[in-house]
């Protein structure tokens, strides 16, 4: 093919594919304002935190909290608002992945690998949820390009692209850094990447990425690492059920929804036929392979020692999808495989469309028929705190659990924009007053117990809550929605005197092992 030839194939694909992203990402758009569906957990959480931008949190580095206080500073708090940017953010890693592919492959194969990640089923569900992956996976993306373009340029700007990429991911999520293990395979494996690297090209990178680490680390050197320590948690080992199979099955059948059945076993062939023929792969083979393998490799060790959800590999597939188009894409049976696996994958996306439009279908999406509710049981408890003739008003409406603070806190604070004179919202501490209240939430100290309303979204936690107080009493019970088939079911009591019991190890061993309680 000529350069002319080229070049007009360029523009052609590119106008080509810019419409397709600009179509996807408006219709996206549009059907984050349409869905009923109200704030997951995390969701309501990353709001919460966003009221006070910082620059880390418990759970997560800022990024998501940042997202958040951009898109609502603009566009108000409305839950489409609160997730906007989710849509364009993999709308980003979609054109990173375009000019990936077609530097590594060719113009259509770049345009097939950015189709092929719109299409993608955990890109669908990721479009409609703000999350950490969300906002990680195009910053991620344009650091393979960057690493990528510095290898075949050897240029300095290609250098700082890469240093700024790697940095804002790492303030994304904390799984940017399966990068440099990336890095490191890929350097091994390529002498024209051990190149790029010198010249004080992979020095530029590593100290702009850590200019941008530099503060999140400070904020967790500040809070005795807060969140290493949750993420150690989250992996909870278990080493009287270590290597258990159906851990490794349930992970791998996560992987094939997320990603699309076609994709995930036809990448499982190309992994076998690589390994076979390791001395014969293309340096452009073996550079996505390097950012494949690891994160997969090492999550799915995660599975069967420990836990895994589907998404932590998240990070091996901007790689492993461009790796999957480019080696298809020459022969007509891998266009036809990409062709079945779109079709597949817009299938599964329609399904999980559908499952936001109608969450009362529950089952579609673990989650989210529940997650229509709490909008309405704040609803139904604002009524309710507003005093009775002859009541005293209340100091504060009291949260029994943190796993619900978040949700019914979002939702309670568009009913006291709605009705200034509501009561503030209070979480109550199971561990005692003296307990650090979450980042984005407020504990109930003696200042506002005189008069509470309690909400209680645990049932288990009731007799504890009511001992913290001189006089409480259980006055409603209410239904969200009401009437017809309701998904969350609450209990209402009022608390008077707030003089919390002690917090001893008897407490402490009660609390520990109470009861399990349904879910409401």
């Amino acid at each position: 093919m000529t350069a002319a030839a080229r070049s007009k194939a360029f523009d052609r694909t590119t106008l080509t594919f810019v419409a397709v992203l600009v179509a996807a990402t408006a219709l996206r758009i549009w059907a984050l304002r349409a869905a009923p569906l109200n704030l997951y957990h995390d969701e309501a959480e990353f709001w919460a935190w966003s009221r006070t931008p910082a620059w880390g949190y418990l759970n997560a580095p800022p990024m998501a909290a940042w997202a958040i206080w951009a898109t609502t500073h603009f566009f108000g708090d409305a839950e489409w608002a609160v997730r906007l940017a989710a849509p364009i953010s993999q709308a980003a890693s979609a054109l990173a992945l375009y000019a990936l592919g077609r530097n590594l492959y060719g113009a259509w194969a770049g345009f097939w690998t950015g189709v092929v990640w719109l299409a993608t089923p955990g890109v669908w569900f990721s479009s409609g949820v703000i999350s950490a992956d969300a906002l990680l996976l195009p910053f991620l993306s344009l650091a393979l390009v960057a690493m990528w373009r510095m290898l075949e340029t050897r240029a300095t700007a290609w250098a700082i692209v890469l240093g700024v990429a790697i940095g804002l991911g790492f303030n994304a999520a904390y799984a940017i850094l399966y990068f440099p293990i990336g890095v490191a395979a890929a350097a091994r494996w390529l002498q024209p990447l051990r190149e790029a690297l010198k010249g004080g090209r992979g020095l530029v990178a590593i100290l702009i990425a850590l200019a941008l680490f530099a503060p999140n680390i400070l904020w967790n050197a500040q809070h005795s690492f807060e969140s290493a320590q949750h993420a150690a948690a989250n992996l909870n080992v278990n080493f009287a059920n270590l290597f258990n199979t159906s851990k490794i099955v349930e992970f791998m059948t996560g992987q094939a929804l997320l990603i699309g059945p076609i994709v995930f076993f036809v990448l499982l062939g190309l992994f076998a036929r690589a390994i076979g023929r390791s001395g014969g792969l293309s340096d452009e083979d073996r550079f996505l392979l390097a950012f494949t393998l690891p994160p997969l490799v090492l999550v799915t060790l995660f599975a069967i020692v420990a836990r895994a959800e589907p998404n932590w590999a998240v990070t091996a597939y901007p790689a492993a999808l461009t790796w999957f188009v480019g080696s298809l894409i020459g022969s007509a049976s891998g266009r036809r495989l990409i062709a079945a696996a779109l079709i597949v994958n817009v299938v599964l996306g329609g399904v999980i469309a559908f499952g936001f439009f109608h969450p009362s279908s529950a089952g579609v999406i673990g989650g989210t028929r529940e997650n229509t509710t709490w909008s309405e049981a704040a609803r139904a408890v604002a009524l309710r705190a507003v005093p009775l003739r002859g009541e005293r008003p209340f100091g504060a409406v009291v949260i029994d659990s943190q796993e619900a603070f978040y949700q019914f806190n979002y939702y309670w604070a568009r009913e006291r924009n709605a009705s200034p004179g509501l009561p503030p919202l209070r979480l109550w501490m199971a561990r005692g007053p003296t307990q650090a209240a979450p980042d984005g939430a407020i504990a109930l100290r003696a200042r506002d117990g005189a008069r509470v309303l309690v909400v209680h979204t645990a049932s288990n936690l009731l007799p504890f809550v009511a001992g913290d107080f001189t006089t409480f009493r259980t006055v409603d019970h209410i239904l969200a929605p009401p009437g017809g088939r309701p998904a969350r079911a609450l209990d209402l009591s009022v608390g008077e005197g707030f003089a919390p019991a002690r917090r001893d190890s008897a407490f402490l061993d009660r609390l520990q092992s109470r009861p399990s309680s349904p879910a409401t």
